[in-house]
């Protein structure tokens, strides 16, 4: 366990005593750049602040805005690692979650009637009642979703928090693998450390702190690169089966890393290399490879119709998640509407970079990037987001253009616009 681990989760101080006042934090304002504005009638009157990184398939940093390298905590952009820890522990079972049940495992969900279906449905699998979950109970961020309940004269439930589907797929893992269910939010308990390992495994990095999630369970401090990065390694991983020989797989551990060199249409006799190294090398893992295409089939599962992730997964074919105090991941994939993309296999001519470096459609699958606000507010991070994608070369403007009217950017006076959530000067 790392030394910021395996500090007790729940040990944060009291607001204002000097524990709190020298507590870590993540990056200052000093450090961090304008990356959108509030305009009302020609007056800003808002700006936020943050920080920001975008990396190559390779992971490679293409750019960087104010200070990606300082902690920070991802809250749900966390979800994907955990998710991926649950399928993991799943393996050899003979129990295993369908697609939409993948996607609420990783879901910030609006608790519609849908959602809370499928949260349902994975705790049935697990064979426990919703009594079980140790999220707190909510009303669901659905506005009609909760309508409907205040009618039928019903009260908050954890079902409806929406982290409940992470927390049911915690369950079924805890139950699968004969692991203690009362306790499966501590961070000592075997689930918790397996989704410890895991962050720490694909973001490359060590947690710099632990604490604990507005859902209860353990969440922890990465920088915005080693965010990136991972998220990247998620979206970009590849299925084990075409990779590797029966007689190698029978035994490689469920999950490696192989080397560009040795991905099809590498030179014969090229070996996989098992290496935990960082820029080319890709994850080999079904889980993962699972994970994505089940996000992308099912964009409304990991957030609501018409929410930003949902837009974005749907119309994008951008892997996007958001997270609690203003943070964002997203990731393109082979999909996604990238500049010269004449089909989905990415076998376009090239396009022009400025610099006489011809890009392929394929070579900008698994651009990521992951972004903090520093007020927490993310009211603007889709549109820097897919933004920063753009300047890249991972997405058409065209195609962000078309999404951004349904983002909730325009700023009213009275029923009539009067401005806008728009990028900073910097940006523009």
């Amino acid at each position: 366990m790392s030394g910021a681990a395996g500090a007790a989760a729940g040990g944060t101080p009291a607001l204002g005593t000097p524990a709190a006042a020298s507590a870590i934090g993540t990056f200052a304002a000093s450090d961090a750049v304008e990356l959108a504005v509030v305009e009302r009638s020609g007056f800003v009157e808002s700006r936020h602040i943050g920080s920001a990184v975008v990396l190559s398939p390779g992971g490679d940093v293409l750019s960087t805005l104010g200070d990606p390298s300082a902690p920070i905590i991802p809250r749900s952009c966390l979800k994907p690692f955990q998710a991926l820890a649950v399928l993991r522990s799943l393996e050899g079972s003979g129990v295993s979650l369908d697609a939409v049940q993948t996607v609420l495992a990783t879901a910030s969900h609006a608790a519609t009637t849908e959602h809370v279906a499928v949260v349902q449905s994975i705790l049935d699998l697990a064979g426990l009642a919703p009594d079980a979950l140790q999220c707190p109970r909510d009303w669901p961020g659905s506005s009609a979703a909760r309508d409907a309940l205040v009618r039928a004269g019903l009260d908050r439930s954890p079902l409806y928090m929406n982290c409940s589907g992470k927390h049911a797929a915690m369950l079924l893992a805890c139950v699968v693998n004969d692991w203690p269910l009362d306790t499966y939010l501590e961070p000592s308990h075997p689930l918790q450390q397996r989704i410890l390992a895991t962050i720490e495994e694909l973001t490359g990095e060590t947690v710099a702190a632990s604490a604990v999630d507005g859902c209860g369970a353990p969440v922890y401090a990465v920088s915005l690169v080693g965010l990136a990065r991972g998220i990247g390694r998620i979206t970009s991983a590849l299925p084990l089966a075409p990779l590797l020989s029966p007689v190698d797989a029978a035994d490689a551990p469920v999950d490696v890393f192989v080397s560009a060199a040795s991905q099809p249409g590498a030179a014969d006799g090229d070996a996989v290399e098992h290496t935990v190294a960082l820029g080319l090398d890709r994850l080999v893992s079904a889980e993962a490879a699972t994970l994505t295409a089940s996000v992308l089939a099912n964009g409304w599962a990991i957030d609501g119709p018409g929410r930003a992730n949902t837009l974005c997964i749907d119309e994008l074919a951008v892997f996007s998640k958001l997270g609690a105090e203003g943070v964002m991941v997203m990731s393109t994939t082979a999909a996604s509407p990238a500049p010269g993309a004449a089909d989905a296999a990415g076998q376009s001519a090239p396009r022009p970079t400025g610099d006489d470096e011809p890009i392929h459609h394929r070579d900008t699958a698994g651009t990521t990037v992951a972004l903090k606000m520093l007020d927490g507010n993310l009211r603007a991070a889709t549109l820097v987001g897919l933004t920063l994608l753009v300047r890249a070369g991972a997405l058409t403007q065209s195609s962000v253009d078309g999404i951004l009217p349904r983002l909730d950017l325009t700023v009213y006076g009275g029923t009539a616009p009067v401005g806008a959530i728009r990028l900073a000067d910097t940006l523009i």
